[in-house]
């Protein structure tokens, strides 16, 4: 790698140890001291679960307690965010193509996932103090430029379209190899997975019933349609005779992995987890739509006849 990690957060190397051990120059042996603690990931992380917590608090004194399922669903969304950024799969995932693909499963599909699963918006909004609320939150609300882009980003056809090319276009042999050794460019990868995740797990997983943007069955195709590109890709990845990645150097062979049996297995990570998400998804569909029904208004009950 051609930059350095950026120095950790003193006081959380302090209370979390083992120390940050790993450059992008090099890896120790013990891998279980390659975590890096950067305060840019892990501020808006804590700051989130901050408000979070403040927010169930709440609505836990004015007796409308956030559901012990939804505040799982939550921590293992941040749980997800955290491994994913911070521990030695960040690191390790500049060595292997393989890694790397964990590291986006874990961006893209199941931190969103469980995210959206956990309806944090409630207890995220009472979290926040009462001046952010009035002076930043509610200017946004009413900002025609973010109901534009919350609109375009959430469309039926637009969400799988990015959430479908974000995986495609950043797999391209030349922009992968350079996004790995370009910081910005890595960041802006990450990014975009990540926004174009919560968009498309949020068209899926949407407990609004009529007011959602589509009908449960047409959310089950459009899932399964998403699945196709992600399986012909990680398929092709798979079968391919010869290294389509020269980035990674597999730490020269030091886990008795070449390169090639780097990128099936990498390309197995892309092309399996295609038909698991579908299989996921589907149950996430059904999920919320048992929870939509029970919570539909019982119809008119026939009088008894006397």
């Amino acid at each position: 790698m051609t930059y350095a990690k950026k120095p950790p957060l003193p006081g959380l190397v302090l209370l979390l140890s083992p120390l940050p051990a790993w450059s992008h120059g090099g890896l120790e042996d013990d891998l279980w001291r390659a975590w890096t603690f950067t305060p840019e990931i892990l501020a808006p992380l804590l700051l989130t679960g901050l408000v979070y917590a403040r927010g169930c608090w709440r609505r836990h004194r004015q007796h409308r307690p956030v559901p012990v399922g939804q505040i799982a669903a939550f921590c293992l969304g941040i749980l997800c965010f955290f491994i994913a950024l911070q521990s030695p799969i960040e690191p390790l995932s500049d060595h292997f193509l393989f890694i790397h693909q964990i590291e986006h499963l874990l961006l893209r599909v199941f931190a969103p996932l469980l995210m959206i699963l956990a309806m944090p918006l409630a207890p995220l909004i009472q979290g926040l103090p009462r001046r952010a609320r009035h002076s930043l939150l509610a200017p946004l609300v009413r900002s025609r430029l973010a109901r534009g882009l919350y609109g375009f980003f959430s469309h039926p056809l637009v969400a799988p379209v990015l959430f479908v090319a974000t995986l495609v276009v950043w797999q391209i042999p030349t922009l992968h190899d350079r996004a790995v050794q370009d910081l910005l460019l890595h960041d802006l990868m990450h990014l975009s997975m990540i926004v174009t995740g919560f968009f498309f797990w949020w068209l899926i997983a949407d407990p609004r019933g009529t007011r959602a943007r589509l009908p449960y069955g047409l959310r089950l195709i459009v899932l399964w349609a998403v699945t196709i590109p992600n399986t012909l890709l990680g398929a092709g990845i798979t079968l391919s005779r010869q290294p389509l990645y020269q980035v990674y150097d597999v730490l020269t062979g030091r886990w008795g992995i070449d390169r090639l049996m780097d990128q099936q297995i990498g390309g197995i990570l892309i092309w399996g987890p295609g038909a698991m998400m579908g299989v996921i998804g589907t149950g996430v569909v059904f999920l919320v739509w048992i929870r939509a029904e029970r919570k539909r208004p019982a119809g008119p009950h026939l009088s008894a006849v006397t």
